[in-house]
């Protein structure tokens, strides 16, 4: 072998050594990446968003698996974007997950591409609101929030990351783009708001045409991400439901329509309709379920039951079952190890207790699992013939209508409503207090109805009693103008100017609804 053939094996031997050593190196460093990825995966589920965007400093950005978790942190974080660059990577196409977070972030980018975002930095509250309308709603909604956090801490040991994101969209084609909820199915089970990707969405309450109990519905979406960071998102559907049912009405004081029915009446109910489900077989979401009825029984069957196993097994056992998930026990292990039984031993004493308890006519009543009561249609037709006739200034005609409509409505709030107003507009406004004596003579809370009683009240001097109704009103529908505009703190001849009661109820008077839910 000449001197130049030795040279150029000792030469390639050298390269081949390198090679070898780089190849090693780079195997290292895309292992490290990927290591990554899957700790700043595990950080977003658990809302330690600041934690996974520092684990992944340093990943390799070519990776798949660090684009995939870049861009799912970036919908968490709101910078929908960003994420829709790191998911629309043609590589990542194959792949089922990256295409439905693509296909969120699209959604999520749309729908905030010209939002208004008002942040409360004290309070650490971010809100993204689609509508210029619904700005208003801010410092009612800051304040449900904070209380409810509250609420939630004292009863699941939770602590909160900052800020607490929300956004509050118009209508549900876009709170099916922010979550990927389906749409249909958002529309079938009536679907207000979604807990998801680290922040709630929340549907406008302009959206129905007389609101729903929005400031419930805060509270109940801030349970999923209470439950969410406490178990690392290990708690099963029927906890996470059942859980969020017993908290929504647990930040403020009780009111005269929590439970009813009863969740135990509307489970009896459900069973003899065949509509009840094992608590383990509920699906991927009750948003997901067949219908409104099938969604309602599901409610009632989770809400019944973690409230049973808190109250036999202590309140205490609630933040320690979800610390167990948390640490890796599987559900029936953590229930074993906090209380002593598992869920089937905790199913068959809940289904005991249900089947000795006496039935609830109210579960079987008018508008309650698919039964209207006689004459609906009659009294539609009436009811809008007198919504009419009230805004043409003629009460007596309409009170005439609504003396037609059937005796079986005689306990609707809305019925009572426009009644009490024919009587306001005839200069009768004393004679409607029968009408809202008691919130128990009426089937369900309704906005209308609460502004009525808080005028009828406050015209027999009940201050304090008008005061209560306005704000269980509010909890309804903040922009209506009746419940906005009508009372002393936010009648904006007494309100300072620009303030926040002045600035509600002007939104309320210039209400404009894109779509509603009825």
């Amino acid at each position: 072998m000449t001197l130049a053939q030795r040279a150029f094996v000792l030469a390639l031997s050298i390269f081949v050594v390198v090679a070898i050593v780089s190849t090693k190196g780079m195997r290292a460093e895309a292992q490290e990446s990927v290591e990554k990825a899957k700790r700043a995966y595990e950080l977003t589920t658990r809302l330690d968003l600041d934690y996974a965007k520092r684990e992944l400093e340093g990943a390799d950005p070519d990776r798949p698996e660090v684009s995939v978790t870049k861009g799912r942190l970036a919908i968490y974080t709101g910078e929908c974007d960003e994420a829709v660059a790191l998911l629309g990577r043609r590589e990542l196409s194959a792949d089922d997950d990256a295409r439905q977070l693509a296909d969120v972030a699209r959604g999520c980018a749309r729908v905030t591409a010209a939002v208004i975002t008002k942040t409360d930095e004290a309070r650490a509250i971010e809100v993204k609101f689609q509508d210029e309308h619904d700005v208003a709603l801010f410092p009612l909604l800051v304040e449900t929030i904070v209380l409810a956090r509250a609420k939630l801490t004292e009863d699941l040991g939770v602590d909160w990351p900052k800020p607490t994101r929300f956004i509050v969209v118009r209508d549900h084609l876009s709170l099916s783009a922010m979550t990927g909820l389906p749409y249909e199915s958002a529309r079938t089970t009536g679907t207000v708001a979604v807990a998801k990707w680290g922040k709630v969405t929340l549907l406008s309450p302009r959206a129905s045409r007389h609101g729903y109990t929005w400031r419930d519905t805060v509270t109940h979406e801030l349970t999923h991400l209470a439950i969410t960071r406490a178990s690392a998102d290990r708690a099963p559907l029927w906890l996470q439901e059942g859980l969020a049912k017993r908290e929504e009405i647990r930040w403020r004081p009780p009111s005269p329509f929590d439970d009813r029915p009863s969740p135990e009446a509307l489970v009896q109910r459900g069973i003899e309709r065949k509509l009840d489900l094992p608590l383990d077989k509920l699906g991927p979401s009750i948003a997901m379920l067949p219908s409104a009825d099938a969604a309602m029984v599901a409610f009632a069957e989770v809400t019944s039951f973690v409230r049973y196993f808190a109250d036999k097994a202590g309140p205490a056992a609630l933040p320690k079952l979800l610390e167990a998930m948390k640490n890796g026990l599987p559900v029936d292990a953590a229930l074993k190890a906090v209380s002593g039984k598992d869920l089937p031993a905790w199913d068959v004493e809940w289904r005991a207790f249900l089947a000795k308890r006496p039935k609830d006519a109210a579960a079987a009543g008018p508008m309650v699992l698919g039964h209207p009561p006689k004459g609906l249609g009659d009294a539609r037709e009436r009811v809008r013939l007198a919504e009419l006739l009230l805004a043409q200034g003629h009460p007596a005609e309409a009170a005439r209508e609504l003396s037609q409509v059937s005796e079986a409505l005689a306990d609707d709030p809305g019925i009572r409503a426009l009644r009490g107003k024919a009587l306001e507009g005839s200069n009768r406004a004393a004679e409607a207090y029968p009408l809202v004596a008691e919130p128990k003579d009426v089937t369900t809370s309704h906005a209308p109805w609460w502004a009525l009683r808080g005028r009828v009240l406050a015209g027999r001097g009940d201050g304090a009693g008008a005061a209560a109704a306005f704000v269980d009103g509010l909890g309804e529908d903040p922009l209506d103008p009746e419940v906005a505009c009508r009372t002393p703190e936010t009648d904006p001849r007494k309100a300072a100017p620009g303030g926040p009661e002045a600035i509600l109820c002007e939104a309320a008077r210039a209400k404009v609804t894109p779509y509603t839910l009825d």
